[in-house]
């Protein structure tokens, strides 16, 4: 679909562009850790007041008599799975497997055409009229490239429980785009891949006369008519896994977990600089990723540079740390050859990304904040969960984005 520029060069996205890369190790970490640990624990006995007796199934509960309330919905396809999110109107996530066979086929997108979940409530799901004249594309989460198999598997990726809007150009039509095309190029390392992508809706802080953040706001567009208005997400984010190197190896998987601000991105900003601690984008989007193969060991941690709970986040911080780097460099060769900024500038808020707490986790209360946004840890940390056989995704392979305007070479 098409839409206006949304006009943010990065200098003006102080919590956007790169501070995408480091909200899951800033932001959305140090906002996460003012609370208490996760804590992943389902109740699977109830007890009746009038009884006294248990039941193995919870939807037997007195209180569902008339019905459990209806809300997400989750919505398989051939080649990825939706679990869409009534409330937003947004998927909540989309996982997708693909490899060269899924990527390579008959599918054609001048055939495909976008449409509406029909298997969702019509009150509860996203709409095509919602989109109209929005200024916002209908970007894709199970992107349409990675499912040329049958016409069939093109086509579902265009039902909107498949899609967020996103701004176009500068994103959704370049950068975004690039790096689909960049996970879709994994396919030729590996037997398969395995991705995660959604949005995310990242709030702001807000700061006092010290500096120091105490409160914080969610600020987002809506698009639609009221009470039916489809949320227009702050960020999205990708987690990638990877299987079976085709060339071999000692490590059989690979993982990076990746967030970006929804928000024109300078062509020139190095992927690295996206990078995010899974553990960190687990906390914001409160979502367990790979339970089976990647599982959290819990525990306190007193500092995040010091206590991961994926020992592969180590080398999370190490990328986003290069990438915030590369772009401190870029700026300074730009500004150099006497760049005047704008849209073709790369104007970076750097300093918002160039100090240590901005990657780590509460700062003490001598900073000035609140007690109670403070997680007082007395125990010693646990150890990091040393997850075997799986590496980082840009120590296996190099995390770079293929050229602007690939798909016209």
């Amino acid at each position: 679909g098409g839409g206006m520029t949304r006009g943010l060069s990065l200098g003006s996205l102080g919590l956007g562009a790169v501070l995408g890369a480091g909200v899951g190790a800033g932001l959305s970490a140090w906002w996460l850790d003012q609370r208490t640990d996760l804590s992943i624990e389902t109740t699977t006995t109830t007890r009746t007041r009038s009884e006294g007796t248990s039941t193995d199934d919870p939807l037997s509960h007195p209180a569902l008599k008339y019905g459990m309330p209806v809300g997400s919905v989750l919505r398989p396809f051939t080649n990825f799975v939706s679990y869409f999110d009534t409330r937003t109107r947004n998927p909540q996530w989309v996982i997708e497997k693909i490899s060269e066979d899924t990527s390579y086929g008959d599918g054609n997108r001048k055939f495909s055409y976008f449409k509406e979940d029909a298997s969702i409530p019509e009150k509860l799901r996203n709409k095509l009229e919602d989109f109209r004249g929005s200024g916002y594309d209908r970007g894709h989460m199970a992107p349409a490239s990675a499912h040329k198999l049958s016409q069939k598997t093109m086509d579902e990726t265009f039902t909107l429980s498949n899609i967020s809007p996103q701004v176009g150009a500068g994103f959704n039509r370049d950068y975004w785009a690039r790096f689909e095309s960049y996970v879709k190029g994994l396919c030729k390392e590996y037997e398969e891949v395995l991705v995660v992508t959604g949005p995310l809706f990242l709030p702001r802080p807000k700061s006092n006369d010290t500096g120091a953040a105490e409160e914080w706001e969610m600020r987002y567009n809506l698009l639609g008519q009221a009470p039916d208005l489809m949320a227009v997400p702050t960020h999205f984010f990708k987690v990638v896994l990877t299987t079976k190197p085709k060339s071999g190896g000692k490590k059989s998987h690979a993982v990076g977990s990746f967030v970006m601000p929804n928000a024109y991105i300078p062509p020139e900003v190095p992927l690295t600089s996206f990078v995010v601690p899974l553990d960190s984008l687990e906390r914001a989007t409160g979502t367990i990723f790979f339970p089976k193969l990647i599982s959290s060991g819990g525990g306190s941690r007193a500092n995040v540079f010091d206590n991961y709970v994926y020992d592969f986040d180590k080398a999370a911080v190490k990328w986003q740390g290069k990438g915030v780097r590369d772009v401190k460099e870029l700026e300074s060769v730009s500004e150099m050859a006497g760049s005047s900024g704008g849209d073709g500038a790369l104007v970076v808020a750097s300093e918002t990304l160039s100090h240590k707490d901005n990657l780590a986790v509460a700062p003490s209360s001598s900073s000035g904040s609140r007690s109670h946004n403070h997680v007082a840890v007395k125990e010693k940390p646990k150890p990091p969960v040393r997850v075997k056989h799986v590496q980082h995704l840009c120590d296996a392979t190099a995390c770079e984005l293929p050229k602007e305007n690939f798909w016209k070479r």
